[in-house]
């Protein structure tokens, strides 16, 4: 073959070759090129694409590309496993949580805490010494060595309690003695720094008392009385600063415990221009309570008067000076006004009465109940606590203060502290029982004995309120020695009217509005 020939035959094969190679590249390309709808192709030759996946929309087919894109991304960086993929997948979508509802805030009927006659005598005054030791057998059985104890045991329970307020009702101090005033106030902002409120008011033993007195060695010293403006100023914090009114005629004013309850906090001490034992309630302060009773009615709030001295009689054996001088025209005021209760102290003894109905009236008229708290450092030791109920109703109850448990809390040795309760009922008789001893003449000792034992046994029941069964009382050898030997004695007498005066337990009173109906715990003796 010639070289012409030859080369022709090489030219025509390198063009046959370059025709194959490109026909090649077009049949790739058009492997490679995006299918409809805009998705490529995964470059697997043996892939098929699903007939369902090709007649998808083409909205959908993106979002699940990008979704899918998505977790591929996640699975790559380590952040979602396969197996949580799934999860996710089959799990439903959390609905965003509803806003809760604001719910209204539920009204709390207030309650509050009556504490009376404390007589604190600042430690200042005292060495605890003979001329103290002759005071306290020459008293009423108050346990006035231990009264900054009790103050702080009595704390202690209030600050478990959590009273809306605190109410001491008069004769704070022992005699009046600016010093007794001035610790136990620093003992009342204890309390308040506690959270508990204070509310105070004098009694006759508090201002121009001249019987105030120190007692160091074997004499009775003099000590510096407080008057109205000096227990104004040491108490003011404690009631006055906060008043809702202020009484200008007198330290009376009115507290809002709240929108619905006030206290009417009646000044009834006389000591202008001398300090009386006896109580009386001011004209010009009567037409004060007038006018707060007034606008407590046009306010729908509910009033309760609290004050030193009694309202009622309520003592066969202590008729004298217990009352209110004008008892008639204030119970009168109260009850014009459908007032139901009136706190009062005083009187050393625990009692509740109701105002009895005077000859010709109905018996539908309303009327006005007292309550009457004991002494406080008098055995039992207790404290009065006020309930108001949601219908308007009232409660009221006492309760022994915890001396035991404050002591052994603070870790006190004193064996009188950690048995209180059994020393302080004992020290009431042994005080009591010896003075009636020592007036008695002529008379075997065992005989003495045994009437002045009866004598401190039944006042010590009387002073705490609780019923005394006469029937037995009568029956017993010391009746009956009193009955033989000294039948027409004043002290015999005494017994009779303390047997007559304490038929029923006074611990307890409640008050309905709606039956008006008062009602006592159901302890009755004959």
């Amino acid at each position: 073959m010639s070289r012409q020939k030859k080369n022709g035959l090489l030219a025509l094969i390198y063009i046959g070759t370059l025709i194959i190679c490109f026909g090649m590249v077009l049949a790739i390309g058009r492997l490679h090129s995006p299918a409809p709808g805009g998705k490529e192709s995964s470059g697997s030759f043996l892939e098929e694409v699903p007939e369902s996946q090709a007649e998808r929309p083409e909205g959908e087919e993106t979002e699940k590309a990008d979704e899918e894109g998505e977790k591929r991304e996640e699975y790559e960086e380590g952040k979602t496993s396969p197996d949580k993929q799934a999860e996710r997948a089959q799990k439903p979508a959390m609905p965003f949580p509803e806003a809760e509802e604001e719910q209204p805030e539920v009204y709390k009927p207030p309650v509050i805490a009556v504490i009376t006659d404390i007589h604190y005598l600042s430690p200042t005054l005292t060495d605890y010494g003979e001329a103290f030791e002759t005071m306290l057998k020459e008293d009423d059985g108050k346990l006035v060595q231990y009264t900054p104890q009790l103050m702080d045991a009595f704390t202690a329970d209030m600050e478990r309690l959590g009273p809306s307020a605190v109410i001491l009702s008069g004769d704070l101090s022992l005699n009046g003695e600016l010093e007794s005033h001035e610790a136990l106030a620093q003992k009342l902002k204890i309390l308040e720094e506690k959270g508990v409120k204070v509310l105070v008011i004098p009694g006759n033993h508090d201002i121009n008392n001249y019987a105030a007195a120190s007692y160091f060695g074997k004499e009775k010293g003099e000590a510096r009385m407080a008057g109205p403006e000096e227990f104004y100023e040491i108490y003011r914090r404690f009631g006055y600063d906060q008043a809702r009114s202020l009484d200008e005629a007198s330290l009376s004013y009115v507290y809002e415990l709240d929108e619905k309850n006030w206290l009417l906090m009646l000044d009834s001490a006389q000591y202008e221009p001398v300090n009386k034992v006896g109580g009386r309630i001011t004209e010009e302060t009567l037409v004060w309570m007038k006018e707060q009773l007034e606008e407590a009615k046009r306010e729908g709030a509910s009033l309760i008067p609290i004050a030193h001295h009694n309202l009622l009689k309520e003592s066969i054996l202590y008729p004298v000076d217990c009352t209110l001088e004008n008892s008639y025209d204030v119970a009168e005021l109260l009850e014009s006004y459908e007032v139901p209760l009136y706190i009062s102290g005083h009187l050393h003894l625990r009692k509740t009465k109701r105002n009895k109905l005077s000859p010709g009236e109905d018996e539908s008229d309303f009327r006005i109940s007292e309550v009457v708290a004991d002494a406080f450092p008098v055995a039992p030791c207790r404290y009065g606590v006020l309930k108001w109920t949601e219908n308007g109703g009232l409660s009221y109850e006492t309760r022994e203060t915890d001396v035991e448990g404050w002591a052994r809390q603070q870790g006190i040795s004193d064996e009188n502290l950690l048995s209180f309760k059994e020393y302080a009922s004992g020290f009431l008789k042994e005080v009591v029982s010896r003075q009636i001893y020592d007036r008695l003449r002529n008379l075997p000792e065992e005989q003495m004995q045994k009437m002045a034992d009866l004598y401190g046994d039944i006042n010590r029941d009387y002073c705490a309120g609780i019923p005394v069964d006469a029937k037995a009382v009568r029956s017993g050898e010391a009746f009956r020695l009193w009955q033989r030997n000294l039948p027409d004695s004043r002290l015999f007498v005494e017994i009779d009217e303390i047997l007559r005066d304490t038929g029923r337990d006074h611990n307890q009173w409640q008050y309905e509005p709606s039956l008006q109906c008062i009602s006592y715990r159901d302890i009755m003796v004959k």
